[in-house]
């Protein structure tokens, strides 16, 4: 079956294609794809983390990267109501497909109240976010080795874990969506301070990805 494609409007921004085969949706810059809906499962088990990965409730939230809202709609299954849950994502036309037609997809998490997104760079607002979060999901690459954009690797290089543990507030998580086994991203997270460790997600029984956590003391 050939995959059905068409052209994203994404102004100031790269040439953005949608196609959809047998159920799955992407999308991709180029050849590379930037989103896709087969690991949705995953994507809301890691954002389900925010209730666990922390030593304090998830009142402040900041996800990196709406995608198709699955990590999202994971943070807000597990929030509390009075909860603030902020999402980085550059990409309008990715907002613009969550709020209409594959706002089904992860059960419209952006009419939640509680949720918010700006159209940010995720590593700017962790900048601006100094001692007031509980919790960072970085859902934006494929991996801590594998960058969607080549500004994203800075999240991940010592300066970036810095910034993550100097937005955090004591007792609170960052993790990392991961599609591949990183474990060598364990000793980063380690020597900014963070005490390291990696919990498996899964799709359909198996497991298909991982998040990489780390806690600030």
């Amino acid at each position: 079956m050939a995959w059905k494609v068409r052209s994203l409007d994404n102004p100031g921004g790269p040439a953005l294609v949608l196609r959809e085969q047998a159920g799955v949706v992407e999308i991709v810059a180029g050849q590379v794809v930037l989103l896709s809906s087969a690991a949705l499962e995953t994507e809301r088990a890691f954002g389900r983390l925010a209730a666990t990965v922390a030593r304090r409730p998830p009142e402040r939230v900041l996800v990196g990267g709406l995608g198709f809202g699955a990590t999202l709609r994971g943070v807000l299954d597990v929030a509390p109501a009075g909860a603030r849950v902020q999402v980085a994502e550059k990409l309008a036309a990715v907002e613009h497909l969550v709020r209409g037609e594959l706002a089904g997809l992860a059960g419209r998490p952006l009419d939640d109240a509680r949720a918010e997104v700006v159209r940010a760079d995720v590593a700017d607002c962790v900048a601006a976010s100094e001692g007031q979060l509980d919790v960072i999901l970085l859902d934006v690459d494929n991996g801590p080795h594998w960058a969607a954009f080549r500004t994203n690797a800075r999240l991940y290089t010592p300066a970036g874990l810095a910034a993550a543990a100097r937005a955090l507030a004591p007792g609170g998580a960052l993790a990392v969506w991961s599609g591949y086994p990183a474990d060598a991203f364990l000793p980063r997270l380690r020597a900014a301070g963070f005490v390291p460790s990696v919990v498996p997600l899964h799709e359909r029984g198996r497991v298909r990805a991982r998040a990489y956590v780390g806690v600030k003391p």
